[in-house]
């Protein structure tokens, strides 16, 4: 009697584990099912972010970069990494979408940075940014930026102008150490320029601009052709000299001989320099 109740009592923990495994299961099933809903659900309200705040800037950052022959797909690029994708703070904010410094009709707001130092240490400071009315205000005046440059240097970012940038990498390239104090923003911008493969925005170039970079292109040519061509000329000149340096004929100092090259002038021609003639006293 007293062993099957040990069989019953046994058999009922039994199913009780065995309902705990089910209900467990489900649990962890539930859970995962959940976190991966949340993770994916996460990717794509990302993914619209970015894709909506690229079709917003698409038609203002194009027809201003066009009009400043700059690179549209930089100053998106631009746009994405300074603002993350308009959630910055001083995006949000100020309408700043390119961090640039200062005031604006007046207005600014001071917020906290990040900066690198000339040895490349990074450190957080306080700064004034500009505040603007609009994001079109934004735009223009960073076109304005990079088209126009400092009060001491206008040409600081010309590196970055279609007439003198042959690719938007480069044009990227010429505002690391210019534009920011990163020395790695050049290749964070190109970066995000192959990701959300933002060259298609420079696609429809003016034939300015293309003209622009075919000019730029045969001058670089040019420039290494003629360099090149100086060497040989100076190569061929040297090489001259050196095979008319014959030495001079024994009888031209003569007193009573009268040289093949003595002239009625009195004066001996040297390879082709004209000299007096000595005479003995």
């Amino acid at each position: 009697m007293y062993n099957k109740i040990l069989v019953y009592e046994f058999r009922e923990v039994f199913q009780i584990f065995k309902r705990l495994k089910k209900v467990i299961g489900k649990a962890i099933i539930l859970g995962v099912s959940i976190i991966g809903f949340s993770f994916v659900n996460n990717q794509v309200v990302n993914a619209s972010v970015e894709t909506d705040f690229i079709q917003q800037m698409k038609a203002p950052i194009v027809k201003v970069s066009k009009q400043n022959h700059l690179y549209p797909s930089v100053m998106m690029a631009q746009a994405i990494v300074e603002s993350d994708f308009g959630r910055s703070e001083l995006s949000v904010q100020a309408n700043n979408y390119f961090g640039i410094k200062g005031t604006y009709d007046g207005q600014s707001v001071t917020m906290s940075t990040g900066e690198y130092n000339s040895k490349g240490k990074h450190y957080m400071t306080a700064a004034q940014f500009k505040k603007y009315p609009s994001v079109l205000a934004s735009i223009r005046d960073n076109a304005y930026v990079l088209r126009h440059g400092t009060l001491t240097d206008p040409d600081y970012y010309s590196g970055t102008w279609t007439n003198n940038a042959l690719s938007s990498t480069d044009a990227a390239m010429a505002l690391s150490s210019t534009y920011a104090t990163d020395m790695a923003y050049g290749n964070k911008l190109n970066a995000v320029i192959i990701k959300y493969d933002l060259n298609k925005l420079d696609s429809s170039a003016s034939s300015s601009d293309i003209n622009s970079k075919i000019e730029a292109s045969l001058k670089k040519q040019l420039g290494s052709s003629n360099k090149a061509e100086q060497v040989q000329s100076e190569q061929e000149a040297e090489s001259r000299i050196t095979q008319n340096n014959q030495p001079l004929p024994k009888n031209i100092f003569g007193q009573n001989k009268r040289s093949d090259n003595l002239n009625e002038t009195n004066e001996v021609q040297i390879n082709n320099i004209l000299m007096e003639k000595v005479t003995q006293q």
